[in-house]
């Protein structure tokens, strides 16, 4: 699933391509890829493109509308498997329909933008720079952060560290490649709970900026699916540490990589390196304090019961 370094870099080399150029023509076929709220994409017919940024995992190209329209804004999202293409200069009649294509952007000059996505996890949203902000409803990226930012959004969670680091409405961008390898730089257990995660926040956080920075240098991962815009391949995964690297010897200890599911999503950590929190260590300081009165009054009972009986004692029934 492309992640912040899979969209960073096709939001790098769509600003070379995109900003100036009007649409002519823009169609979906799939209208189950439309987001809720969404207007049509051909609301974008006659406007002119004026930048492209990313939020979290979503592409936002900004739009000068057309007169008599109010849509400024195109959000593209990836989903699982979605992708990109840009084509600039054969002739529309010539250019062979990709399989799984469900949406295109015709331009002035000729030059085409293609959407395609064989399982249709991602989705698209036409409508207002705030009908946007209301659509998205996410965090703030790694890079928006501060360490003391962080360690408020896991404070006081019981939720495995893994858990909340994939929830784009706590930070977004995030996903299953980056937060194994971040964890792993970091030394951070992917069990350790948020609360006990917070004390580590600016050791997580400089891991999963420092993990970014190298994979859209690397211009993203790829094991199947994603490709940049001109179809390239990224090269990041030949720089992985322990994401899908099971049975594999750690690069910084040589222990032995494991394999686990936290949230139903595979995690890769070495053990050595992330050491497991102790199974006290995973409940809140009111769960503890709960176990230790059971355990007091556990011990008062086995004492009781233990005690010698007094003479002449019949247990009643």
């Amino acid at each position: 699933m492309p992640e912040l370094p899979e969209v960073e870099t096709v939001v790098r080399e769509l600003r070379t391509h995109l900003p100036g150029r009007q649409v002519v023509r823009a169609a979906l076929t799939a209208h189950d890829l439309y987001r809720r709220g969404s207007a049509r994409v051909s609301a974008m017919n006659g406007a002119h493109i004026e930048s492209v940024t990313r939020r979290g995992k979503a592409i936002v190209i900004a739009l000068q509308p057309a007169a008599g329209r109010r849509e400024d804004r195109l959000v593209v999202h990836l989903g699982m498997t979605g992708r990109l293409e840009w084509n600039a200069t054969a002739p529309l009649a010539a250019r062979a329909k990709p399989k799984h294509l469900h949406a295109s952007w015709q331009f002035a000059d000729g030059s085409e933008l293609r959407y395609v996505d064989p399982r249709r996890f991602g989705y698209i949203f036409v409508g207002s720079a705030a009908e946007v902000d209301r659509s998205l409803r996410i965090g703030p990226d790694p890079f928006e952060l501060d360490a003391a930012g962080l360690a408020k959004k896991l404070a006081g969670r019981r939720a495995p560290v893994k858990s909340l680091l994939l929830d784009q409405h706590i930070i977004s961008g995030l996903g299953n490649i980056y937060v194994d390898e971040a964890l792993h730089l970091a030394r951070v257990h992917p069990l350790t709970t948020g609360e006990r995660a917070s004390r580590h926040a600016a050791v997580i956080l400089e891991a999963a900026q420092g993990t970014l920075s190298r994979a859209i240098a690397a211009r993203g991962t790829t094991f199947r699916d994603y490709r940049r815009t001109d179809g390239a391949a990224g090269e990041f995964q030949i720089e992985l540490s322990v994401y899908g690297r099971d049975g594999e010897k750690c690069p910084r200890c040589g222990s032995v990589i494991r394999r686990i599911v936290v949230s139903q999503r595979g995690t890769h950590f070495c053990p050595r390196c992330q050491r497991a929190p102790r199974p006290g260590a995973m409940r809140s300081p009111a769960a503890r304090a709960r176990l230790s009165a059971k355990s007091r009054r556990s011990r008062a009972d086995r004492s009781r019961r233990a005690a010698p009986r007094p003479a002449g004692y019949t247990r009643s029934r």
